[in-house]
């Protein structure tokens, strides 16, 4: 049934009753105020969640903007809702472990909530590790939350979060969190310790950026990854602030993750999750053609890479260019078109750059923000670019090195007319030299030939970690057709486009689904894709005749299908 009707009903409850116009049942209010309580308690019906009635949701409930808030709240209860239903309908036909079925009060299990709060927040994590490393070198995050009074720093609720011994942890309001080999405590003088105290530890780049495996963090005495800790030191800002800005991509992005493989049947009679490269995600961000393929110009090409830049006073070029001498001396990159030796993975020779040029790296624009995935200063984002128009957020809209971001088929330093050196588009006097890391999402997916199967990408079941099933790099279950994709990516004129660096995200299932989750959130942002979602989604779930508040109706309405959709 469509549960989250009630939901529209329920506006009635919010309208002010001299708002009220009655002529006829389909008169709709004008204007409608929020009861916060009310709609707390609506929330975590729909949501399937009871702790939402006690939920602190910020400033959600504050604004004059009814129509933005309910939107925003349908979105997210939809989003929930399709999720579920599609994840149960795909794990069925896998032969897969399902979630359980939702309650007699129409709650959504927990299980199944966590996984998807837990994927959502991703997005918002990386977002928050760039935020944080940015403001290292200006005016930390801890400061200015603290100074503005906006958000508190630690956590404010309950949470379970994964720790790196591979289990979890409960963590409780106000833990604190430590790091270093002392353990020291994550605080400001602003902030006052359990004991009266007051102290002053912050964490450092290295801190933050080194691997996983050797980070110092903990909460509960327990050792977790960096971004854990960040999430949790700013628990209120990430959920009050970061997720609200994300939550109304969620709805295409659940949309979005129904049609990524094809569950089809295999020659060995089990049903098998196959690629679908006319789904949006992957029809959006790379070629997938299979015919005359070994031809001239006929590799495969991508429309999603990642974006770094070293900035430094025009004065210092001489240094850098005696450094980048070095790196073409040993063969690191060919300057005769950029590209990065096979060898060589670009991270690495970034942050050897890094080293050694220390001393004239500019950062008085305090740009020089660290990504998430490799640990890389001078971090512009990901571009997603298809036929050379922007998907989603274009973070060097304007920069001197768009064109030749645009252009970059595989690892590169750029280049402007054979010179490695871009002017800054703000400052004559700062030139930058920029990297490009193309993405092909065959090889996030673990296609390349130089991992093996061990990086093949799975749906995961709803049980335990061995709970699921491989996909095949292929359209169909029988003969070569069924590893078509991978056979194409492995011959020797798409070979050259292989990285060593989306290799080691392939190989790491965690930093894999959050890279996933980045570029999905991107092209969910393309506005036909999001139009689409609505209308789909929408017409699903919700009936235009039931909705009784006018500025809702204008914004939503306009999406719902008359069609004789079935309630179940």
């Amino acid at each position: 049934m469509k549960k989250i009707l009630s939901l529209l009903g329920a506006i009635s409850l919010f309208a002010s009753s001299s708002a009220v116009v009655v002529s006829c049942k389909k008169d709709r209010y004008d204007k409608v105020t929020l009861n916060p309580e009310l709609a707390k308690q609506i929330i975590a019906a729909l949501a399937g969640d009871p702790s939402l009635v006690n939920k602190d949701f910020g400033d959600i409930f504050s604004s004059s903007d009814a129509t933005t808030i309910i939107v925003r709240i349908i979105n997210d209860l939809i989003a929930r809702k399709y999720g579920y239903d599609s994840t149960n309908s795909i794990l069925s036909k896998l032969g897969l472990s399902q979630y359980e079925s939702e309650n007699s009060e129409g709650y959504l299990p927990e299980k199944f909530t966590n996984t998807y709060e837990e994927q959502a927040g991703t997005v918002a994590e990386d977002l928050l590790f760039t935020e944080y490393t940015k403001s290292i070198s200006g005016t930390r995050l801890d400061f200015s939350q603290i100074n503005t009074k906006l958000f508190s720093l630690n956590p404010i609720e309950k949470v379970t979060v994964n720790t790196l011994d591979g289990g979890t942890t409960e963590v409780n309001p106000e833990a604190t969190i430590t790091f270093g080999s002392d353990n020291k405590v994550w605080a400001i003088l602003a902030e006052t310790q359990k004991d009266g105290t007051k102290i002053q530890n912050l964490p450092e780049l290295s801190d933050l950026t080194q691997p996983i495996k050797d980070s110092t963090f903990k909460v509960n005495g327990v050792r977790i990854a960096p971004k854990t800790a960040l999430k949790l030191r700013f628990q209120d800002y990430f959920k009050n602030e970061l997720m609200k800005n994300i939550i109304s991509n969620l709805l295409t992005m659940s949309y979005m993750d129904s049609s990524l493989f094809s569950i089809l049947p295999s020659d060995n009679g089990e049903m098998s999750p196959f690629i679908n490269t006319s789904s949006t995600l992957f029809s959006k961000t790379q070629s997938w053609f299979t015919t005359n393929t070994t031809g001239e110009k006929r590799n495969w090409t991508t429309n999603v890479r990642m974006v770094w830049s070293l900035k430094f006073k025009k004065d210092n070029e001489k240094k850098v260019r005696d450094e980048l001498d070095k790196l073409k001396a040993n063969n690191t990159f060919d300057f005769s078109n950029g590209h990065l030796s096979n060898t060589k993975k670009l991270k690495d020779v970034i942050n050897q750059l890094g080293t050694d040029l220390k001393d004239v790296i500019y950062n008085d624009d305090n740009s020089n923000a660290y990504d998430s995935f490799f640990g890389v200063q001078g971090y512009k984002g990901f571009t997603i670019f298809e036929n050379g128009t922007a998907i989603g957020n274009n973070p060097i809209s304007g920069k001197n090195y768009e064109t030749a971001v645009k252009e970059s088929t595989k690892s590169s330093i750029l280049l402007k007319s054979g010179s490695p050196f871009f002017e800054d588009s703000e400052d004559k006097n700062i030139e930058e030299i920029v990297f490009s890391l193309p993405i092909y999402m065959i090889e996030l997916l673990g296609a390349s030939e130089e991992l093996g199967e061990t990086a093949r990408y799975k749906i995961q079941g709803a049980g335990n970690s061995n709970d699921a099933k491989a996909i095949e790099y292929g359209w169909s279950g029988y003969g070569s057709s069924k590893t078509k994709y991978k056979d194409i990516w492995n011959q020797d004129n798409n070979k050259e486009y292989h990285s060593l660096d989306v290799q080691e995200i392939a190989a790491n299932d965690s930093f894999r689904n959050a890279m996933i989750n980045q570029i999905k959130y991107m092209v969910s942002q393309d506005s036909t894709i999001s139009e689409l979602a609505k209308t789909v989604l929408y017409t699903k779930y919700l009936n235009a005749d039931d909705i009784y508040y006018a500025g809702l109706y204008n914004s939503i309405g306009k999406y719902i299908k008359n069609d004789k959709d079935a309630d179940d």
